[in-house]
């Protein structure tokens, strides 16, 4: 069987998957859960909006809709004339998400092998050519993200749910492969879009800048790559002016639909002030419930600061690599914001297959493995005890979503761990134990 019919076979059976949740007797079950659906993302909430949009009344006046006003005029037509093909219209969404992500896991490896292939030419390091990427591993690894994405429960439940977390996946996937093709103008707009959609998406115009100039510049001069030349910086300051320039735009226009400026405070200020406590996997529901009035302020811009705090120095760190900082980028995106769902998860879990030649320099990749199918376990059971059968209390179900944001934790550090690691040999040398295996690294003070 080729791989074109195998993979054909596939993206059916995904989307027979989702099809099937989505019309089946359970979908008002999923969608009630609050590990998929939030207050932000919950397609009830949607079809409550655009039921007071129809009756004249303004979605913003109330605390029922958050999303922004060109997405709610989205979500109308969407609702209004294809209603009927919602659940074929979610499902294959979803499934062309996969199948983007696998293939820009695809042409990423082949730019990540290119990049390490020229530094190992320039350094003349013999040892660390063990450390290449096969070029015949590719496939199969872009192949493992499609099959994770699709058969992964969390991302199969989001889209059963129907969760817009479908659509802001999709415009995510989108956006890094228009960048890791070099299109920086339609990534850059699709990275507007999702920041005008949601604040903390404002941290992927990095990684899109970064890619989108380090792919252009290789294919069209043969120079030394570098971000400190006139013309790279000029390039990369005028595609971050034209990205706040489009989203000043996508603000004005919603100005115009709406004739009021009141939807800011039903999205970005909801999101930036957590006035909503319902539970979620989220760390900010539970300890913006038990804060004493007197230190909210503090506490609540102390929590979303960490949303923007690394993005910059990760930038710095992983510039060589910048492909590595999307994944980054998710999994603290996953992590920081205050109304966060298992899609969030499903994006950077699909992902971590690409990044197979660091797993012999994880250290905890079985425990956050663990963690989070623990987790997946617990939290319906613990959320069962405490509000149907009342046998429990919130911190049984908040203690598992602590433990599954501790997991998110582990995993970002180690596979930066892993990935500092390998870049030293690589730019080193390798040296082997007598059972073939690097000889492991330790921090000595002076």
């Amino acid at each position: 069987m080729s791989s074109v019919v195998k993979t054909f076979l596939i993206l059916i059976v995904g989307f027979l998957i989702r099809y099937l949740l989505i019309t089946c007797s359970y979908q008002r079950t999923i969608s009630d859960r609050v590990e998929i659906s939030t207050p932000v993302n919950s397609w009830k909430r949607v079809v409550e909006g655009v039921t007071l949009l129809d009756l004249g009344i303004s979605p913003y006046e109330g605390d029922t809709f958050h999303e922004v006003p060109i997405f709610l005029i989205f979500y109308h037509r969407l609702y209004t004339n294809l209603k009927p093909w919602l659940p074929v219209i979610f499902a294959a969404i979803d499934v062309l998400t996969g199948l983007i992500l696998s293939i820009t896991s695809t042409i990423q490896l082949q730019h990540i092998r290119e990049w390490e292939t020229n530094k190992l030419t320039k350094l003349k390091l013999e040892d660390s050519r063990k450390l290449a990427i096969p070029l015949n591993s590719i496939s199969e690894l872009s192949y493992r993200v499609l099959l994770i994405y699709l058969f992964l429960p969390y991302s199969s439940l989001s889209c059963a749910a129907m969760t817009t977390s479908v659509f802001t996946n999709f415009i995510t996937a989108l956006i890094m492969l228009s960048a890791s093709l070099g299109q920086r103008i339609i990534a850059t707009s699709l990275t507007a879009l999702l920041a005008y959609h949601s604040l903390y998406a404002i941290a992927f115009i990095l990684p899109v800048v970064m890619v989108a100039e380090r792919v252009n510049h290789k294919v069209n001069s043969l120079e030394e790559f570098s971000y400190t030349t006139s013309k790279v910086i000029f390039s990369m300051t005028w595609t971050i002016l034209s990205f706040l320039a489009l989203i000043v735009g996508l603000l004005q226009l919603s100005y115009l639909l709406m004739d009021s400026s009141s939807f800011i405070s039903s999205t970005y200020w909801f999101l930036l002030t957590v006035p909503d406590f319902t539970p979620n996997i989220g760390l900010f529901w539970y300890f913006f419930t038990e804060m004493f009035d007197q230190f909210r302020d503090f506490f609540l811009w102390t929590f979303q600061i960490n949303s923007f705090i690394y993005f910059l120095p990760l930038s710095l760190i992983l510039k060589d690599n910048p492909c590595f900082l999307f994944i980054i980028t998710s999994i603290l995106q996953s992590l920081f914001k205050p109304y966060p769902s298992i899609s969030d998860a499903a994006f950077f879990i699909a992902l971590i297959p690409q990044w197979s030649h660091l797993f012999p320099f994880l250290r905890q990749g079985i425990f956050v493995s663990a963690v989070f199918v623990s987790c997946s376990v617990l939290a319906p059971i613990m959320w069962h005890m405490w509000i149907i059968l009342g046998t429990a209390n919130s911190n049984y179900f908040f203690g598992v979503t602590l433990a599954y944001n501790a997991g998110q934790i582990f995993l970002v550090s180690d596979i930066l761990f892993a990935y500092m690691k390998r870049n030293y040999f690589l730019e080193n040398g390798m040296k082997l134990d007598e059972k073939g295996k690097p000889i492991g690294l330790e921090l000595v003070s002076d």
